[in-house]
């Protein structure tokens, strides 16, 4: 009498571990050709095998041990400046900020300006195209690319590069008189001797800053003025611990385009990109704020001979500087928001030597900042 009743329980028991079973089967048979082909493509390709596995350790390891954004609350600025006003010398350099174009990782992650029904209900396809991307990277030996490490431009992303081009076209009659001051920076105005330009373009090495450069100045560029070249800088990196703000180019090495970029940046990256600075990743135990300083003191200093800094780089870096440099009496919105993909924004940074200890003190002029293209 009990013997039906206990074969019944046990089946009942045993259903989720048969269910599981087959599932693990189903599963396995899906994606044996894709393991048989990894296998097959890493044996044969060992250099770019060990490549990928080196980027994937290198995620690994600045998701646990990263600690980039954790910094103490810097001074206010301005005590400095009030304290010593008219008793120090003061410098000051003008810095426009380029936000990059949008990223494929921001694509897959990220609602953006997308519906949040559009943006769920695309999450997963975007999810399987993306890891099916990285796959074929992986197994067709492109070592040097990546959806989702140091992510390159998004389609979108590159149309926003594509929109600073042509803003930096418009008509300047009828815009302020700071506005065209600005602009005429970007350009590459020439210094008073009209011998050479009398600003430094300097980029984040991550792929999605360096593209979103050469595609929005591509015309600057096409000029080919003697020494106008972009220089890579690692203290624009992104302060960030994801794999999508860690660099895929090596120490010292030259730029590779990524397989989205359009033909214009192989050859700006070939001919007028610098990574003579550029000394590889970030430090996984260092601090955006040590970036943030390196910044400043660079540009007063590497680029003396220039008037003007225009710096491609990225959101969170971005609003950290604003947030670092602007008096903490400021309500400016850069301090709470982030620059928009493609924006541009003109300041003035003031440099202060401290007279007693000989130290530099770093300061936004809040009245100087111009929105030029885009916004917060």
């Amino acid at each position: 009498v009990f013997a039906p009743l206990w074969t019944l329980f046990a089946s009942i028991c045993a259903l989720p571990y048969l269910l599981l079973w087959l599932l693990v089967w189903i599963v396995a048979s899906l994606f044996q050709p894709f393991l048989v082909l990894s296998a097959i493509a890493f044996v044969s390709q060992p250099a770019a095998a060990v490549r990928k596995v080196q980027l994937f350790l290198d995620t690994v390891t600045y998701l646990a041990f990263c600690s980039e954004k954790k910094w103490k609350k810097t001074a206010d600025p301005s005590t400095v400046f009030e304290q010593y006003k008219g008793k120090a010398e003061i410098d000051k350099k003008t810095i426009v900020f380029l936000r990059h174009g949008e990223s494929s990782w921001n694509d897959t992650f990220n609602k953006g300006d997308r519906k949040t029904m559009k943006f769920v209900q695309g999450f997963f396809p975007g999810l399987a195209k993306a890891f099916f991307t990285e796959w074929y990277f992986a197994v067709s030996g492109k070592a040097n690319e990546s959806w989702f490490y140091d992510a390159p431009l998004s389609d979108k992303g590159r149309r926003q590069a594509e929109g600073v081009q042509t803003y930096l076209q418009s008509n300047t009659e009828y815009m302020l008189p700071k506005e065209q001051e600005y602009l005429a920076i970007v350009k590459g105005a020439l210094d008073k001797k009209g011998s050479a330009v009398n600003s430094q373009l300097v980029s984040s090495p991550l792929r999605r800053a360096s593209a979103t450069m050469a595609v929005g100045l591509q015309d600057r560029f096409a000029k080919a003025l003697p020494g106008d070249k972009m220089v890579l800088l690692p203290s624009l990196q992104e302060i960030s611990f994801n794999p999508d703000a860690l660099c895929i180019t090596k120490p010292y090495g030259k730029i590779q385009p990524a397989w989205v970029d359009p033909p214009v940046v192989a050859g700006i990256y070939e001919k007028q990109t610098d990574s003579r600075l550029y000394s590889g990743n970030k430090p996984v135990n260092g601090k955006g704020i040590d970036r943030i300083q390196t910044f400043c003191c660079q540009a007063f200093t590497e680029f003396a001979d220039k008037d003007a800094i225009i710096a491609d780089g990225h959101s969170l870096w971005f609003r950290s500087f604003y947030q670092t440099f602007l008096p903490h009496a400021s309500t400016h919105i850069s301090k709470k928001k982030k620059l928009i993909n493609g924006g541009l924004v003109g300041f003035s940074l003031q440099r202060l030597k401290h007279p007693e200890t000989g130290g530099y003190h770093y300061m936004i002029d809040p009245t100087s900042i111009t929105v030029l293209h885009g916004g917060f």
